[in-house]
């Protein structure tokens, strides 16, 4: 079984969402669920929830409903 990984300080996710989408726009539109996985066995949920802020905040984009799929703005 993997080792659980270490609890993120309040805001670092969006960071590392952020990160990993810069570095692999070429792939978009990135679901959660691929995000996650790229950020090493983050969850998916977290990682839905951090993309929803970001979609708020302006910084991303939904580009696909189902399933949802998101773009860098």
């Amino acid at each position: 079984m993997p080792a659980k990984l270490k609890r993120l300080p309040p805001g670092q996710l969006n960071c590392l969402v952020l990160d990993y989408m810069k570095a692999h726009r070429k792939e978009s539109p990135l679901t959660a669920t691929s995000i996650a996985k790229g950020l090493g066995g983050r969850s998916a949920g977290a990682v839905a929830n951090c993309l929803s802020r970001l979609a708020e905040d302006g910084k991303v984009r939904q580009a696909k409903r189902t399933p949802r799929a998101y773009v860098l703005k």
